[in-house]
């Protein structure tokens, strides 16, 4: 069987917590939980002989024998012999017919099953996956495994019809797995444990007591506060922000700066874990280029204000030819360009890191209010700072960006906004005018 990997323990988290039951099919699997659940006893004497859940032996039964307790559960061949179908001649040994009992420790034994300790949501479907095999996964990616997710939003068409047959537009009308092991917990039954979460932003998003954790960790912890915000339960776009925020300042490499709150950013931020040597390292050297930081950010208010002060010369363009041409040369007028790319600009003058994406300044890259919400990470408004920006939406990709020049209850703005060039105001005055305009929503963003 193929290794439980931590991407795949992901894949299986997020998967099994946005699974829905596709409403056409919910009578049939209400049915199907509620026998399960009848016979509750007779896998439990099963599962608890081997250290497996009784409601996995339950959820196996109904989807290898639909339930019958006359057919083996390694395949549902009859009781009356050994199986004929893969796996072919099992039970090994003893003489049919067999018990269900007996047939069923057999195929649950041989599929390695007794030995699996972690029953949590993705170590259970891993497991259940396995049990009808990584085909799906290994020969055909883009289709879900029918197996686990049949009868739910994840699984449409594709499925196996015969051993190493494979139709693109068969569609399975057996329930999955997943959908039972999800409807069983759904009864309050004692179902799998969930164990801790993955977190990660969703649609919707995900919400829950674990995430309130989260949020006050990230705001109180050994290390510092990572701007997540009031805690509100909600795993949202400043929750997102403040992990990766956190992951950077732990000496997290670089790469891993992702916005998922997990076991392990969860132990350090609660002491319960030390932070690995590399890790030390990187946070060491991270703190030293920190004292730069608000250096960098003088700059780029400097280079804002440096705008209000040509703003006779500076024009506002929306022309692809011209509205980064200054960008790796030095700041001069005339100049044409428009709100993103002057605020680019800015923080390429300043020697910034780029708001746009990872790497270097390139022109022919996007430089655009799209390109800043989707690379720099949100923060609330109280931890604003000089040199941060901020963008009005709708439209998601963005209207409108301004450099922020004076933090405090009311910020102070540099915006470029038309032909009369960079100015300065307070955001009350800019967010006033940007609602006039059908863009309500202010998003706070910071690239350091």
């Amino acid at each position: 069987m193929a290794a439980l990997t931590q991407a795949g323990r992901k894949r299986y988290e997020l998967l099994y917590e946005s699974c829905l039951v596709r409403p056409n099919r919910r009578a049939a699997v209400d049915q199907l939980v509620a026998r399960i659940t009848a016979s509750r006893p007779r896998y439990q004497k099963v599962g608890k002989a081997l250290g497996i859940p009784w409601y996995v032996v339950g959820i196996i039964h109904s989807l290898e024998a639909s339930g019958d307790f006359t057919r083996h559960l390694h395949n549902g061949d009859p009781l009356t012999a050994r199986t004929t179908h893969v796996p072919a001649g099992r039970p090994a040994t003893g003489k049919p017919p067999f018990t269900w009992e007996q047939s069923a420790t057999d195929a649950l034994r041989g599929r390695g099953l007794a030995g699996w300790k972690d029953w949590s949501p993705p170590g259970t479907l891993f497991q259940l996956e396995g049990y009808n095999g990584f085909g799906y996964r290994d020969h055909h990616p883009d289709v879900p495994s029918p197996y686990l997710w049949s009868f739910s939003n994840h699984y449409a068409r594709g499925k196996y019809v015969a051993d190493g047959r494979f139709s693109p537009t068969a569609v399975s009308q057996q329930c999955g797995a997943a959908i039972l092991l999800k409807r069983l917990a759904a009864t309050n039954l004692r179902t799998a444990q969930p164990g801790p979460r993955i977190m990660q932003l969703a649609n919707p998003h995900v919400t829950g007591p674990d995430v309130l954790e989260a949020q006050k960790l990230l705001a109180k912890n050994p290390y510092g506060s990572f701007d997540a915000g009031k805690p509100d339960g909600e795993y949202g776009e400043l929750t997102a922000g403040a992990v990766q925020r956190a992951k950077w300042e732990l000496g997290y490499p670089a790469n891993a700066r992702d916005s998922t709150f997990g076991p392990q950013l969860k132990a350090f931020l609660s002491g319960k874990k030390q932070l690995p040597p590399a890790f030390k390292k990187r946070r060491a050297q991270r703190k030293k280029d920190a004292g730069s930081q608000q250096a960098i950010r003088k700059r780029i208010v400097q280079w804002a204000l440096w705008g209000c002060k040509n703003s006779a010369q500076i024009a506002y363009s929306q022309n692809g030819n011209v509205r980064l041409s200054q960008l790796g040369k030095s700041a001069s007028v005339p100049l044409a360009t428009d709100c993103s790319a002057f605020a680019t600009l800015c923080y390429s003058w300043a020697g910034a890191p780029n708001p746009n994406g990872a790497g270097a300044y390139d022109a022919r890259q996007p430089a655009f209010t799209g390109s800043m919400l989707g690379h720099c990470r949100k923060i609330p408004r109280s931890a604003v700072q000089p040199g941060d920006l901020v963008v009005w939406t709708p439209p998601g990709a963005g209207q409108h960006v301004c450099v922020v020049v004076a933090g405090g209850a009311d910020p102070m703005l540099v915006s470029h906004g038309d032909d009369s060039g960079p100015k300065k105001l307070r955001f009350s005055a800019e967010d006033a005018y940007q609602r006039t305009h059908g863009h309500g929503t202010a998003v706070w963003l910071s690239a350091f």
